[in-house]
């Protein structure tokens, strides 16, 4: 049982007073007085004598099943799907300088803005935008449901776009949940690509925690290959070699597993590991699909009541009218 309109269950104190003062100022009265009542102690009380008191009844009962369906009773009748229209997805895009690695090909940026372009091509009744980060981060494109418009965006970044020389995952993160908290009570994601591990600003948890607090959903996407992809240069002849440090051949750094885990557990997510460009094109559709049913939402389904308790309130008023101008009709 539910009710809908609990706040005016206060309508019962006045309804309560009323009745107790009317009782009250019933019982008070005196009716007829005789000078000399034993003729009518000898008397056998009637049942209309008995039920005398009847109509009053019938009153305050009607009054309370007014007030009790002012205050909207219902049943609790199941769970319906409710679909939404749209979600609001903000794409955090690594462009620091290990995103020319060729563990993903061609190459691990450009393997990404294809798949980014196809996810956008996919979700044409949400808002889309773009952070990117390096070192530092900013929106490439606000929250928008014109999606070629993303799309041109997406194209035009590289590594020139921002300060490749950092990871700034914790910068981008917030920058997207500030951009997100616009469209707050909406449902709202976050979808994070990174192939390295924070060196520059914020704390990605700290920024995870921000938007745990504002109900934003965060997915995330480590690229790379397991144990790090070689570091390729150019030699003298423009020839690529990989590169060599002290005499050891060098890899780009990893993704950090552990703390992208532990910033989408914070907020609901999920966290997928793009070890090449067809596992990445993969994760992007179960991404798509996991967003697909954030727009399915499970609703309590109610039966209202009230109707229930006004008959009971409209029988009980049309019974005492009845009574009190007929067989329990008062001279007083």
């Amino acid at each position: 049982m539910k009710w809908a309109n609990l706040w005016l269950a206060w309508l019962g104190l006045p309804v309560l007073l009323v009745a107790i003062l009317a009782l009250r100022e019933r019982l008070r009265r005196k009716g007829i007085l005789f000078s000399n009542l034993s003729p009518f102690l000898k008397a056998r009380k009637t049942l209309a004598a008995r039920l005398r008191y009847l109509p009053m009844v019938l009153r305050i009962l009607a009054v309370v099943l007014i007030t009790v369906a002012v205050v909207r009773p219902q049943a609790l009748m199941g769970e319906e799907e409710v679909k939404l229209k749209g979600v609001n997805i903000m794409f955090v895009v690594d462009l620091s300088g290990s995103m020319v690695a060729e563990d993903l090909k061609p190459d691990r940026i450009r393997a990404e803005k294809k798949v980014l372009e196809d996810f956008v091509k996919q979700t044409q009744q949400d808002q889309v935008g773009l952070v990117v980060f390096g070192a530092k981060s900013f929106t490439q494109s606000p929250l928008t449901l014109d999606h070629e418009v993303l799309a041109t965006a997406i194209k035009e970044i590289d590594l020139n776009t921002v300060d490749a020389d950092g990871t700034a995952i914790g910068d981008g993160l917030m920058t997207a949940v500030n951009r997100l908290s616009e469209f707050a009570g909406q449902t709202n994601v976050i979808v994070l690509s990174t192939d390295g591990t924070n060196n520059r600003g914020e704390e990605p948890l700290k920024a995870a925690e921000m938007a745990a607090l504002r109900k934003i959903r965060i997915y995330a996407i480590g690229i790379g290959a397991k144990g790090g992809a070689p570091i390729y240069t150019p030699d003298q002849f423009g020839v690529k070699k990989q590169y060599v440090l002290d005499g050891k051949p060098m890899n780009w750094e990893e993704p950090n597993d552990k703390l992208m885990g532990e910033l989408t557990a914070k907020t609901g997510g999920e966290y997928f590991r793009a070890t090449d460009e067809k596992s990445l094109a993969v994760i992007y559709t179960k991404i798509n699909k996991l967003i697909k049913d954030e727009k399915k939402r499970r609703d309590p389904h109610y039966r209202e009541l009230f109707f229930i308790f006004l008959a009971g309130a409209c029988l009980a008023l049309m019974l005492e009218t009845l009574l009190a101008s007929t067989w329990l009709r008062s001279l007083t």
